[in-house]
């Protein structure tokens, strides 16, 4: 018989799936059900709360001086300055829901070995890392359902054809959606993973703010040729900002001109507003270590339950203190939505 859990996460993903704003989104979104059904028994519940969705959860890393991992009874949390209920915490040694997203559509010499380097690190994951890996082209689709069989996640890597356009910007809310609904529905940590070679002029939409009128010297465009780039950029960061998964990205390519940089520092923003974090290249040299210190931060990770209080919030500033014992690094804010 399937866990109860699954059929929360089924509704969940679901829900989100129809909320979609496009068929073509609906109809990607229908093949994220497939993420679920590893999970049948895999993972407990989540703990209810009352009243609903009351609470928050903090993605958290730790140093530990004696090596070993907090847990609720270590911390103290206040939300805005009031103290407030650490309700659960889960540990490194606890299950983790890894969202592998592969959105390469240029350079082989880099992709190739960014997938190789990959698979390496999949490989050498312990069996409470359940690993799905996507595709974010044309909509995200699954490639591989999340399960401690590796060899299905490794081929999804390695088989994974070089072409088409650039999907991150047109991936990441629906991808961190649904690993929100995961989050709020099981009793597992989520993280999502986006190895990129995403150029800023690869994408369908244009964001490269041509000149309007080439004969008029003051057209802004001339002055701002990466605003619509930031303008797409602040919409993603205003969506992201109210999610919980961490959102994390490693990019193989470093580019250095005025609008790949304002692309850069948007997919920095947008990891890092999420709690995760963002790493570019800049040699192919340097492709494995970055998915190796992606990889293991993530595995590291936290996962704390925060009660929230009766009154309606929009913003939280979170501060969590663990004692003399661990230096604490987490997300200190959230946007609060629909709560």
């Amino acid at each position: 018989m399937c866990h109860p859990a699954y059929r929360l996460l089924t509704r969940a993903a679901q829900q989100a799936a129809y909320g979609a704003a496009t068929v073509r989104e609906r109809l990607s979104l229908n093949a994220l059900l497939l993420l679920m059904l590893a999970m049948c028994g895999s993972f407990r519940a989540a703990p209810p709360t009352k009243p609903a969705n009351r609470t928050i959860k903090v993605p958290v890393w730790a140093d530990s001086k004696d090596g070993a991992p907090f847990t609720a009874k270590d911390l103290t949390a206040t939300l805005d300055g009031d103290a407030t209920r650490v309700l659960t915490v889960l540990s490194p040694n606890d299950g983790l829901m890894l969202l592998v997203v592969l959105d390469l559509a240029g350079d082989l010499s880099l992709a190739e070995p960014a997938k190789e380097a990959l698979a390496a690190e999949i490989e050498q994951l312990p069996p409470r890392v359940f690993v799905a890996v996507m595709r974010a082209q044309d909509g995200p689709k699954v490639l591989a359902d999340p399960g401690v069989d590796r060899a299905p996640a490794l081929a999804a890597v390695r088989d994974l054809p070089v072409s088409g356009k650039a999907g991150l910007l047109d991936s990441v809310a629906t991808v961190t959606r649904v690993a929100d609904s995961i989050l709020a529905k099981a009793a597992v940590r989520v993280a999502v993973l986006y190895l990129t070679d995403s150029d800023v002029e690869n994408y369908r939409e244009d964001f490269t703010n041509p000149v309007i009128n080439s004969s008029d010297t003051h057209d802004l465009s001339r002055k701002f040729p990466e605003a619509l780039i930031q303008d797409k950029i602040s919409k993603l960061v205003a969506v992201l900002a109210a999610r919980e998964a961490p959102l994390f990205v490693v990019h193989l390519r470093y580019r250095g001109d005025r609008l790949g940089e304002a692309y850069q520092n948007g997919l920095k923003q947008l990891a890092e507003v999420t709690g995760g974090s963002a790493i570019f290249c800049r040699s192919s040299e340097e492709i494995a270590d970055a998915i190796h210190r992606a990889v293991a931060t993530i595995t590291a990770s936290y996962s704390v339950t925060l009660a929230l209080p009766e009154r309606p919030l929009k913003n939280v500033q979170v501060q969590l203190d663990a004692g003399a014992n661990w230096t604490l690094g987490y997300r200190a804010r959230f946007v609060l939505k629909e709560r």
